[in-house]
């Protein structure tokens, strides 16, 4: 398929979804200029009506095919994990680009799947791991690349939150493996895994437990991993939403010459002399990112990064920072946890 001229007209998106998360980035489209939100698709139609009567969108449908059709150029998936890869494809298949939540997909041969259809289709798939936008992911990354921290010998990715019961019984989807894919990692963990593997490469072999320890639900509410990524460099994985405790998420990296640590938005720089440096970044941005205990809290300005990355590739004919490739490269961590289980390693290809 061949793209006609964008040029540097508005872009028209489409959402398919209208819960929370699509709730968020129809507010975020609405701080950018160039990209206009045109129709909302869900089974409910009353939620979509909502977040389109919010925005002044005229086009609300039931049936995201009937969004397809329609005269946009990109489609934002925002539904359950488990409905990722069959929306996907067909909006790929029918000629439009794609940005669809994290994570791509439950499983890595639907990942696979839509990272083909775009290929097939000479479109653009991205995923919508913002923290990769925020100001602290990006200083750590200058110093993970520039050699400030040394040799990297370890890195620990802690997500210990909070999740009380009506948080799973008020969407059926969740807690599910067929349409969540897992729990507190798949879900909760999975922008600070993308953090990890975004500085630091691609895990090359895993050992992993998952248990439902509190929650009455069949996917994980806890996790923990040991893991070796390709560099030689060791690491660790815990998560929950089973404490009530308001622990930070946190993504912690050690280095022969230093160290850093990010929670959310706060960058903590630890040097070699023994003394560190705290930039809070998230001040400067209207707040922090995600929360222990609101699973409603986001960042507008790490979103509209994202969107605007997004649409950049579109315009540019490039690739935007999160393809479906880099997506996938987290998701295959996952996997391998749930896989591993507690009794086998797994070698990550």
């Amino acid at each position: 398929m061949n793209t006609p001229s964008i040029g540097n007209r508005i872009l028209r998106a489409g959402l398919v979804g209208a819960g929370s998360s699509a709730t968020n980035i129809a507010t975020t489209i609405a701080t950018i200029d160039d990209i206009e939100l045109v129709g909302v698709a869900d089974v409910n139609k009353e939620a979509a009506r909502r977040i389109a009567d919010q925005h002044s969108v005229t086009f609300v449908t039931t049936d995201y095919k009937e969004l397809c059709k329609q005269d946009v150029d990109f489609i934002i998936i925002s539904l359950p994990h488990g409905l990722h890869k069959e929306a996907a494809v067909h909006c790929l298949d029918a000629g439009k680009h794609v940005l669809v939540e994290k994570p791509i997909a439950t499983t890595v041969p639907d990942a696979i799947a839509m990272i083909d259809a775009a290929k097939r289709n000479k479109r653009k798939l991205g995923v919508h791991c913002q923290q990769r936008f925020i100001d602290a992911t990006q200083e750590a990354k200058k110093l993970v690349d520039g050699g400030q921290l040394g040799k990297i010998l370890q890195a620990n990715v802690s997500v210990m939150w909070f999740r009380d019961a009506d948080y799973y019984k008020k969407s059926s989807w969740r807690g599910t493996w067929q349409l969540e894919g897992g729990g507190s990692l798949i879900n909760q963990a999975i922008h600070p895994v993308d953090q990890m593997v975004y500085l630091l490469g691609n895990v090359k072999r895993l050992f992993g437990c998952w248990a439902h320890r509190v929650h009455d639900i069949e996917v994980d509410d806890n996790t923990c991993a040991a893991f070796v990524l390709e560099s030689g460099a060791f690491g660790t994985i815990q998560t929950s939403t089973s404490t009530r405790a308001t622990f930070p998420a946190r993504l912690t990296i050690f280095g022969s010459e230093g160290g850093i640590e990010l929670d959310g938005n706060v960058l903590t720089h630890f040097k070699a002399d023994g003394t560190r440096e705290r930039t809070d970044f998230a001040a400067r941005e209207g707040g922090q990112v995600g929360s222990a205990i609101d699973p409603k809290k986001f960042s507008v300005v790490a979103h509209a990064r994202l969107m605007r990355d997004f649409a950049g590739a579109i315009r540019e004919d490039r690739e935007p920072l999160v393809t479906g490739e880099e997506g996938l490269k987290s998701l295959k961590v996952v996997r391998a946890v749930y896989e591993s289980a507690g009794e086998k390693v797994i070698d990550i290809d």
